[in-house]
């Protein structure tokens, strides 16, 4: 199917679009300018006015030229001295009258000020005026000039109106030539984005990219293969629905792109990939535990490694492995002993009914009834969560089942948790490390697992203690390890999640041997907010 073109391209709406807001700030910019520096450049000429005709003002020449100590000859010398020197268009010194004693047209010298604004000069006072003269419209600036207390005439100092507005147009002119150059610059500088915009998304328009990015959603999520991409900081950037499965039915839960691929799969040997660009075909793996057959290729950008992808499919069935990392297998297993137990005790009683051993039958009952109410008081009253109350109770019962004396520390305590996820949790770590030891004791003669619960503030300190073997330094250093086990193939995930399980929760987990023989494993979690939180 042939790409539809839009009738503006990409690259044209780009420029047009940054050229038109580059535009329009220009205008809005130079229009605010142009108003401040025509407001700046009027007032700084009537500054420049006022400031000569007071310095004119204070001039002995003036005033004595006034009060006819001195030719007034000299006072038109003066004036137009100034006049030309400064660039204003005249300088009147005039009597109280308002006969000039000078004017750059000498015929005007002697005659009245013309204009009609010169009233208030005569009674004292400094100000500008705009008014029409002998030589035009003009800004002039008023002072009245003093012998002692005493006025004696005034010095008038104008600009023409037409120099102003020469002034005006010559900086509007300037602001209009840098917003064009500017413009100019503005209007390269898109082009150059646009181009750098269209190389970097390969000559597409946006509609052929949202095409393709459909279409590869499509495929990425309709695959029966798990597809997980990184960049080159080895950051998940894609990880389609198979992936997401694959990694829930792992027992990892949660987003993955955004997060390090080392973080949610150590195994996946992608940091080789990016390093030395070398792909790797139908290698044997796995997801937390879970066998997958997979490939993984470097992605490159120009000649360049931008990133690794993989592909992945499950290689076998792994139910009781993620039962495993979850606990529920714990639970299952438990569950089936006491069923076990509880038909083992229903066929003792049916037996003993049929023989019509009553007292014996009754002696039965209140043995097994008291034990149970002795062992589940005991656990209800010590443990005060529901949750892992009723797992420590089926594990006692699991173990009983087994020949395998489990006692619950007779200082152990458990406030409720604050919810099924921190219960959750716990039974977790817990299941992990009694199913750890449960392994560890074998067919010995001496089997027995003690287990401790103890909060601590916010923290909660439990232990399991076994009568097995022990366990060699060389496995100690790698019993926490992801898939390392003396059992077996597809084992060595049980420590490993409780390993996990409980730094989520801010605590650790350690291992060691005790001194009359056997294994201790201590785990601390924290389970409860802090006081005030």
């Amino acid at each position: 199917m042939p790409r539809v073109r839009p009738i503006l391209q990409l690259r044209t709406r780009i420029t047009l679009l940054v050229s038109l807001i580059l535009g329009l700030a220009l205008l809005l910019t130079g229009a605010m300018v142009h108003w401040r520096l025509e407001r700046q450049t009027r007032e700084s000429l009537g500054e420049k006015v006022a400031l000569l005709s007071r310095i004119v003002a204070g001039m002995d020449v003036a005033r004595e030229g006034l009060i006819g100590s001195r030719p007034q000859a000299q006072v038109q010398e003066l004036a137009e001295r100034i006049r030309l020197e400064s660039g204003v268009d005249y300088v009147v010194v005039m009597d109280m009258n308002g006969l000039r004693l000078s004017h750059p047209n000498r015929s005007l010298i002697g005659a009245r000020f013309a204009g009609g604004d010169d009233a208030d000069v005569y009674r004292g006072r400094s100000y500008l005026s705009v008014a029409k003269g002998t030589l035009g419209v003009s800004v002039r600036a008023f002072t009245p000039v003093r012998n002692g207390d005493r006025q004696v005439g005034a010095v008038a100092v104008g600009l023409l109106q037409s120099g102003v507005d020469r002034a005006v147009v010559s900086v509007h002119k300037r602001i209009a030539l840098g917003g064009l150059i500017g413009f100019a610059a503005g209007i390269v500088g898109a082009m150059y984005l646009a181009d750098k915009i269209k190389r970097i998304l390969l000559g597409m328009e946006p509609q052929e990219i949202a095409t393709v990015l459909q279409q590869r959603n499509a495929m990425l999520h309709s695959v029966r293969e798990g597809i997980l991409s990184v960049d080159r900081d080895l950051v998940v950037t894609i990880a389609n629905e198979e992936a997401l499965r694959l990694f829930a039915r792992a027992g990892s839960q949660g987003e993955l792109v955004g997060r390090n691929v080392e973080e949610v799969l150590p195994s996946s040997r992608l940091r080789t990939v990016v390093e030395t660009g070398q792909a790797e075909y139908d290698q044997e793996g796995d997801i937390l535990g879970l066998p997958i057959l997979t490939n993984r290729v470097p992605v490159m950008v120009d000649g360049r490694i931008a990133g690794a992808l993989a592909t992945f499919r499950d290689k076998t069935e792994v139910n009781r492995l993620a039962e495993q990392l979850t606990g529920v297998r714990f639970y299952a297993d438990a569950l089936r002993a006491q069923t076990h137990e509880f038909m083992n005790k229903l066929h003792v009683i049916l037996g003993l009914v049929r023989l019509e051993e009553y007292e014996r039958l009754k002696t039965f009952i209140t043995g097994v009834a008291g034990r149970l109410d002795d062992e589940v008081g005991f656990v209800v009253q010590r443990i005060k969560d529901p949750m892992v109350a009723g797992f420590l109770l089926a594990r006692l019962s699991s173990a009983r089942e087994q020949n395998i004396l489990m006692q619950l520390d007779q200082e152990a305590s458990l406030p409720p948790c604050p919810d099924d996820a921190t219960a959750h949790d716990l039974v977790t770590v817990l299941g992990n490390l009694l199913e750890n030891a449960v392994e560890a004791i074998g067919d010995g003669t001496r089997r027995e697992i003690e287990v401790s619960i103890r909060p601590e503030g916010t923290c909660v300190h439990l232990s399991v203690m076994d009568t097995g073997p022990g366990l060699p330094e060389a496995v100690l250093a790698r019993a926490f390890t992801l898939g390392f086990s003396t059992k077996g193939e597809h084992r060595g995930f049980g420590l490993w999640q409780a390993v996990r399980t409980t730094e989520a929760r801010g605590g650790r987990l350690e291992g060691g041997n005790r001194e009359g023989g056997g294994a201790i494993f201590t785990a601390t979690l924290r389970l409860f907010p802090a006081e005030g939180a």
